[in-house]
């Protein structure tokens, strides 16, 4: 039965570090939002290396798909926000179902970019 729980563990569907990969996402977004190119692609290595260093979780392969190709965008502004749709649909996914989040989380849509 130990050994039960230990392999359910072993296996977590989430995130272990969820709250440091959302702190990161919303770094990503807040610069994004001041239209700070330098900023923005300082914040996505970050979150790129967190996501890439994170272990094992559901999403994680469709994140760091989503967060490579946002950050090979460099500093050009419109192309780091054209790509930052798909980290932001996969970072909902993960949201929703962890329970490691500790503060409110809204999924918003974005008429500029017709995006969540």
């Amino acid at each position: 039965m130990l050994a039960m729980a230990i392999i359910l563990l072993g296996n977590s569907t989430f995130a272990q570090n969820t709250c440091s990969l959302l702190d990161n996402y919303i770094n990503v977004k807040n610069a994004l939002v001041n239209s700070d190119s330098k900023a923005a692609g300082t914040a996505i290595n970050t979150f790129y290396e967190d996501v890439k260093n994170e272990g094992s979780f559901t999403q994680k392969a469709d994140l760091l798909k989503a967060t490579e190709k946002l950050s090979k965008a460099g500093t050009n502004l419109e192309k780091q926000r054209a790509t930052f749709k798909d980290v932001s649909t996969t970072m909902w996914e993960l949201v929703k179902v962890s329970d490691k989040v500790n503060q409110p989380v809204y999924y918003q849509y974005c008429p500029m970019k017709k995006a969540y």
